[in-house]
């Protein structure tokens, strides 16, 4: 794990799950499938990448996929490991067989090594930003085009530059029932094209002690044309870029992008 990374991702980990309690994971999932049928391709084996604490591996494996999911967080992952696979009501399905239980590495996308390959490799929430020079990003890409089957699709999404240069991740949540509040003050660099935010959280627990911590996050907003030159440069190939959770092409208000990629043919 590079020093960039060292402080993200870490107090945030046991915590992380409320603030992203109002994601819907199980349409993330929905439409990641919708590419995959775009495309006639049926997922079997699915490396997620950057998966955090485990909200979509769990999705993917309660509808039946062998998944792993992958983070460079070992705080994330601890908590992904902690997460029971059967609790009711968390998961679009709850019965799982053992074959299906997902299995977690802690690994630096840019220099991971899994003794497999897979079908399908998911990699979503911005979570491709947060390698913040072009270099980075090849290196990723080619790591992941090396655990890619030949004819295997890799689905993953990016913040857009919209995004980043409309100050989006200047955000609070006070809300007196919300247990976990925050204060994200962001700082982006027309030239760096990095955005630092400084994150300040506040989490009030059952019995009423109050936690306080900071984390200071930095991602980077890539133009189409960069990513497109990292994912060649990487050994694949761009097949298809959308408006996020549509079947649209970008256009210049997007928030998020997402892409359909294939291995470049060797």
């Amino acid at each position: 794990m590079t020093s960039e990374f060292q402080h993200q991702f870490t107090s945030l980990a046991p915590y992380y799950d409320e603030l992203m309690a109002h994601v819907p994971y199980s349409a993330w999932v929905d439409y990641v499938l919708k590419i995959c049928k775009r495309y006639k391709h049926s997922p079997k084996q699915v490396l997620d990448c950057a998966c955090g604490t485990g909200n979509v591996t769990y999705e993917l494996a309660s509808r039946g996929f062998d998944v792993v999911g992958v983070d460079f967080s070992q705080e994330m992952i601890d908590v992904a490991l902690r997460k029971s696979t059967f609790t009711s009501g968390f998961f679009s399905k709850s019965t799982f067989t053992k074959s299906r239980q997902p299995q977690f590495v802690s690994s630096d996308l840019c220099t991971m090594k899994l003794d497999r390959k897979f079908d399908t490799v998911t990699c979503l929430y911005d979570s491709l930003n947060y390698l913040t020079t072009p270099q980075m990003l090849q290196k990723a890409f080619g790591q992941i085009s090396k655990h890619l089957q030949p004819d295997g699709l890799f689905i993953f999404d990016m913040n857009a530059p919209y995004a980043f240069e409309t100050d989006m991740f200047t955000q609070s949540d006070h809300r007196p029932r919300q247990k976990l509040q925050y204060d994200w003050v962001a700082h982006f660099d027309s030239q760096t094209r990095l955005c630092q935010v400084e994150m300040t959280y506040s989490h009030r627990g059952d019995n009423g002690e109050v936690t306080q911590f900071k984390e200071t996050h930095c991602e980077r907003s890539y133009t189409m044309g960069e990513v497109e030159d990292c994912l060649q440069a990487g050994g694949l190939r761009l097949l298809e870029s959308f408006d996020s959770y549509r079947l649209a092409p970008p256009h210049a208000q997007s928030e998020r992008w997402y892409f359909a990629a294939s291995k470049l043919e060797e």
